[in-house]
């Protein structure tokens, strides 16, 4: 009797244990009623899609100078002095480069010797001429008097024509080397290169002891008021006139100018399409040639536009981070369209009023609580 008890609160022992194990004697939760808590994600900035129905839209080009003279010498010589440097104003006619000169100095000499010769031979000339016109009038009052032959009357008139023909070969040689004279003292102002205008120096490409070459630019002075000038696209022709005024964004100097249009290219070019337009700027302080800047012209639109910190890129995918009713957040897919500044056109993918995050796109995540 007793190995029957002893088994039965073994058996009794094991089928509480196998209760206890199996959870039977623990409090169950229905399904669905457990809720994942949503991670929050601090630090996000969030703004507000709108629809535009303009827009500025920059098209890029750079400043130019209204004159731009590149100064340069005709002749070949050692530079003795540079008397300006980069930034300097100079005016017009102030000495800017001194050149050596010895060989065109001379040349100078030497064709001084000439013309002395040259005057020389021509008051020779003349003497002769002025001898031998005195016989030749006198030979032809005896012709006309029968005191002398034909023959005696030619050969003092042959002597007559070579006289006048020497005249005028040495007012020939005269006047020749009169314009070799000339020629050379050309030549020898551009030995002391002076400025054509009033206005800056912006690049020096020469110093003391360099050799100036012909044609090779010595110097550039540029001159103000300063102009934008541009490239646009052929669908502007028609559109942007003279006279017009536009707001151009200097972004070196983190400011925006006004400007008037004053020249429009007439013809576009066959390759890009575009045409030339030049913009005059005004209260230009600061400015300087060589400046990028933008020309913002109003387009008429009918898109979004969201920043371009705000777009997440994933290989092929563009996707913005929108903010749902219940603050959480959803990667969706948009569709991009042209960039317009610091911001892009959305062709689809968002509505107007949703909001996104524009800044902090590395924090946020799928279902992530938006949190601050």
């Amino acid at each position: 009797m007793k190995g029957w008890i002893k088994y039965a609160v073994f058996v009794l022992i094991i089928l509480a244990m196998i209760v206890w194990l199996g959870g039977f004697l623990t409090k169950k939760e229905k399904p669905g009623e457990l809720a994942k808590e949503a991670k929050v994600v601090e630090g996000l900035t969030i703004g507000t899609t709108e629809k535009l129905s303009e827009v500025l839209s920059p098209y890029t080009g750079q400043i130019v100078a209204d004159k731009r003279v590149d100064v340069s010498t005709r002749i070949m010589g050692k530079i003795k002095s540079v008397l300006v440097k980069e930034g300097d104003s100079v005016r017009a006619g102030q000495l800017l480069v001194s050149i050596d000169a010895e060989d065109i100095q001379a040349q100078t000499e030497a064709v001084n010797h000439q013309m002395a010769q040259a005057e020389q031979a021509l008051r020779s000339a003349m003497a002769n001429y002025e001898a031998v016109k005195k016989t030749f009038e006198r030979y032809s009052t005896l012709l006309k008097e029968g005191a002398i032959t034909q023959q005696e009357f030619d050969q003092v008139k042959a002597q007559f024509e070579s006289a006048q023909a020497q005249v005028e070969q040495a007012r020939a040689g005269v006047r020749a080397v009169q314009s070799q004279k000339q020629a050379i003292g050309s030549n020898l102002k551009y030995a002391n290169i002076t400025s054509p205008i009033n206005g800056y120096v912006v690049q020096k490409s020469v110093d003391v002891g360099d050799l100036a070459v012909p044609g090779h630019p010595l110097l550039v002075v540029e001159a103000p008021p300063y102009l934008f000038e541009a490239f646009l696209p052929e669908r502007f022709v028609g559109k942007v006139k003279m006279g017009q005024e536009f707001e151009v964004s200097v972004s070196g100097l983190g400011k925006t100018l006004k400007g008037k249009v004053v020249e429009v290219s007439p013809a576009l070019d066959p390759a890009t399409r575009t045409f030339r337009v030049k913009v005059r700027l005004e209260n230009a302080e600061g400015i300087k040639s060589g400046m990028y800047a933008s020309l913002l012209i109003p387009e008429k639109v009918d898109v979004i536009l969201v920043p371009e910190n705000a777009i997440v890129r994933r290989f092929d995918f563009t996707g913005v981070w929108v903010v749902k009713s219940d603050n959480t957040l959803e990667l969706r897919f948009v569709k991009l369209g042209e960039r317009r500044g610091d911001k892009v056109e959305v062709l689809s993918g968002l509505k107007e009023g949703e909001r996104i995050v524009i800044q902090g796109i590395e924090r946020a995540c799928e279902g992530c609580r938006v949190g601050g």
